[in-house]
């Protein structure tokens, strides 16, 4: 991501569940469905666990943090809620559905946050830095091996260029 796009999420995302959301995409890299289906019961704060869509794994620093100030804020704006999903607002929180996918378009998409691109970012960063392995990518974001070659080739090519620019300025 670019300076100026890493600074507009910055500037956007100024609630405990705004910067929750970014922190899962940016971090675990979630798809906005499973952030909105993520359910307590996926999360084992005291060990830094997660199951984001079926797929358990540590719980990184940041989004341990904003879980925590979201969480805080959800139990004091509805503390009897029959709803199990992490992130609710006041309508879903007398129910027990998710937020609906307009609720992150509302609260992030339409502000110049697209989660997507965060998410596509995370990825290839971490297919930078392991040396573009798809096994690695694959198991550590749940992908099909189709999206983790793919994304592999890309951060290959990547690589590639990086290092032909350097000899070629030898």
């Amino acid at each position: 991501m670019t300076a100026a796009e890493v600074l507009a999420v910055q500037r956007v995302a100024v609630t405990p569940a705004q910067r929750l959301i970014v922190a899962l995409a940016a971090v675990h890299a979630a798809r906005a469905a499973a952030i909105r289906r993520l359910a307590l019961d996926d999360l084992d704060l005291p060990n830094c666990r997660i199951t984001i869509a079926g797929h358990a794994q540590r719980l990184g620093e940041l989004p341990h943090q904003t879980l925590l100030a979201w969480l805080a804020q959800r139990r004091t704006a509805w503390p009897k809620t029959p709803n199990r999903h992490v992130l609710i607002n006041a309508k879903t929180a007398r129910g027990t559905g998710p937020v609906s996918a307009e609720y992150l378009k509302r609260h992030l998409l339409h502000q110049g946050v697209y989660l997507e691109r965060i998410r596509g970012y995370r990825v290839l960063y971490e297919a930078l830095t392991v040396g573009a392995g798809p096994l690695h990518i694959a198991m550590v974001f749940n992908l099909s091996h189709t999206s983790a070659s793919r994304c592999a080739a890309i951060a290959q090519s990547l690589l590639d260029n990086q290092i032909e620019q350097t000899t070629g300025n030898e």
